[in-house]
């Protein structure tokens, strides 16, 4: 499959006139909880081969989305993925740590001594993603068809967890759940791995592991609070960091 993924990759670029400096995998599958019938979630960074398109007035495409045949593919510009690199974007933090890397082209280099992501920022988008997806999707009325949606909110309040002690989170459920400060009791982190096996393997819920669940988020909701940023980042090195990738000499 990654070599095929590869070869859309490539034909994307003969197409949109670009180069993609980064792709990776992310969602399900790099959180740990996908099956047979998961997408792959492709994520890249590109930036245009004709640096004049940096240059115009007009309002130039900097998000590219593709889908068809399992795979789901979004692209972000480089000067997009600078921005929200300074804005401590959470899903770009998350591209940039996945452990299935399709496409390579020095992407530490573009981001180094640019400056952490805030932890705080990272905290505040983990609250808000898990109250939004209990709220939408979830809720006290468990159905099977929102189990990855269950997870979803769980893997946010572990992470948030885990950011609460001032250390950045990995990516995979079971990472996380196995993780010294994720602040989960054994007999939940039980209903959660028989969540996930549910999940990928078809295999049966104990009865209660629903009930187990919704306590536990519901608890955890009580005891997170948003946090304030005091992040300053030096935007000029941004600016700076952009040129060079554009061979634009000041």
């Amino acid at each position: 499959m990654k070599k095929q993924i590869i070869h859309v990759l490539e034909e994307i670029e003969e197409i949109e006139g670009i180069e993609i400096l980064y792709a990776c995998e992310a969602g399900s599958r790099v959180w740990g909880f996908a099956n047979e019938k998961s997408d792959y979630d492709v994520r890249f960074i590109y930036k245009n081969v004709n640096v004049s398109d940096y240059l115009s007035l007009k309002d130039t495409q900097d998000v590219i989305e593709y889908s068809g045949d399992d795979i789901d593919l979004v692209g972000w510009d480089i000067k997009k993925a600078l921005e929200l690199h300074y804005k401590n974007n959470p899903s770009l933090r998350e591209w940039l740590i996945s452990n299935q890397v399709y496409i390579d082209r020095g992407i530490a280099e573009i981001f180094k001594d640019l400056g952490d992501f805030d932890k705080d920022v990272l905290k505040n988008y983990y609250l808000s993603m898990a109250k939004s997806h209990w709220k939408r999707y979830c809720g006290l009325k468990y159905q099977d068809s929102k189990v990855k949606k269950y997870l979803y909110v769980i893997r946010c309040i572990l992470s948030w967890n885990i950011l609460d002690d001032g250390i950045y989170p990995p990516l995979s459920i079971q990472e996380l759940l196995d993780h010294e400060h994720a602040k989960i009791s054994e007999d939940n982190k039980l209903a959660v791995i028989n969540l996930v096996d549910y999940l990928k393997y078809s295999a049966d819920i104990s009865e209660n592991t629903n009930f187990k669940l919704n306590n536990y988020i519901l608890s955890s909701f009580a005891a997170m609070r948003n946090s304030k940023s005091h992040c300053i980042k030096d935007f000029d090195s941004y600016d700076a960091r952009f040129r060079e990738l554009l061979l634009i000499v000041r």
